[in-house]
């Protein structure tokens, strides 16, 4: 599982790890029972203090994210690919929200709005092909 953090970044180095485990999930780069790196292959690779993995790595089992089996290791869970989704979803509806009270506050109409999305999600689809 290749991990990048940015050194320069405000967000802690625990939390970099944990966005960068869920972007692999989103995309389908591990997938359920995939066995992850221990926490001390991680920190020499990444050269990080080991507590800071494994703060990760508790955040990701409690989350569901990751399932420890002891004398076996830790694996991606079986429906991780669901749960990674929905929190991201939720975190999505939050920020939705936010812009839509932002939009109000500024005069934006909700079509203006709407035309708005209507043209980054062509221009993001135009992007992708």
């Amino acid at each position: 599982m290749h991990i990048m953090l940015n050194p320069t970044s405000n967000k802690p180095i625990y939390e970099q790890i944990i966005e960068q485990v869920r972007i692999r999930v989103l995309q389908k780069v591990v997938v359920a029972g995939d066995k992850v790196p221990s926490v001390r292959e991680l920190s020499a690779q990444l050269m990080v203090n080991p507590n800071t993995v494994s703060k990760a790595y508790k955040e990701l089992e409690r989350e569901g994210i990751f399932v420890t089996y002891r004398g076996k290791g830790t694996f991606i869970s079986e429906d991780v690919h669901d749960l990674v989704r929905q929190k991201e979803v939720e975190q999505l509806k939050t920020k939705t929200q936010q812009l839509v009270q932002l939009a109000k506050q500024t005069g934006v109409t909700h079509d203006e709005l709407n035309q708005w999305v209507d043209e980054f999600f062509s221009r993001s689809e135009g992007e992708d092909q």
